[in-house]
């Protein structure tokens, strides 16, 4: 009877050291994924998600800037000129801007639409409106008519046409190979900050990815999400 239960005893710590051999091994197969990887998540959908940023934007020479560049509290924005979510932050930003103006400069540069062209298009229209100082009329332009649901590539020339630009500077600059390429260097460059979609931004070292909104809100979990208002309040506090 002893030797029995000695075999018995001697059988389940061999099944138990299987068991833990297996897990061991199952879990070191395993991809390791980081708590706060961004890259499965989508960007419009993603109003609550904030992240602590590992690298964030710094300022360049052609950066197109609302507000002062001494101003204590710096946010770069990377939208899309032809996205909704992205036209609703600007909306949301504008505000931010108006209420903060000595604190707060907003930095806004381009994010591409994978394959799109309408996409690709209205970067290129705002960059080149920006060679004749008319960045911020351009992009108001763009926004206003993808709220609209009327953007359209047909449509560019109107806008040039509306700011008083030259038709035929600007539909050459349209499709000027150098101005093409150096906007994809800049959405290539936006990577290295982990940016995978518009609209992203950075708020000092948060990197807030969708459109938050202006005031906070619950979320669909039953938690509350900090609107962009206080994001900024308790930055310039």
């Amino acid at each position: 009877m002893k030797n029995h239960k000695k075999y018995l005893l001697l059988a389940a710590v061999a099944v138990i050291i299987l068991i833990t051999a297996i897990v061991l091994r199952f879990s070191q197969d395993q991809e390791i994924i980081p708590e706060k990887q961004i890259e499965n998540i989508n960007i419009k959908e993603a109003q609550a998600q904030t992240y602590v940023a590992s690298q964030a934007p710094t300022l360049k020479d052609d950066d197109k800037v609302f507000g002062s560049l001494d101003a204590p509290l710096k946010i770069f924005v990377y939208e899309d000129y032809a996205d909704l979510y992205s036209a609703n932050l600007a909306d949301t930003l504008e505000k931010i801007y108006q209420e903060n103006k000595q604190q707060v400069a907003i930095i806004v540069r381009p994010f591409i639409q994978e394959n799109s062209l309408l996409s690709k298009s209205a970067a290129q229209a705002l960059a080149c409106a920006a060679e004749k100082g008319n960045w911020k009329e351009m992009r108001a332009l763009l926004f206003t008519n993808v709220k609209n649901n009327q953007l359209s590539v047909d449509s560019f020339n109107a806008y040039a046409r509306s700011l008083d630009l030259n038709e035929n500077d600007f539909t050459t600059c349209l499709t000027n190979f150098q101005k093409s390429e150096k906007i994809e260097q800049l959405v290539l460059a936006a990577k290295k900050y982990s940016v995978l979609g518009a609209p992203t931004m950075f708020v000092n070292d948060e990197m807030i990815l969708g459109a938050r909104p202006y005031e906070d809100y619950i979320d669909s979990n039953g938690d509350k999400i900090e609107g962009l208002k206080t994001v900024v309040g308790r930055m310039i506090k």
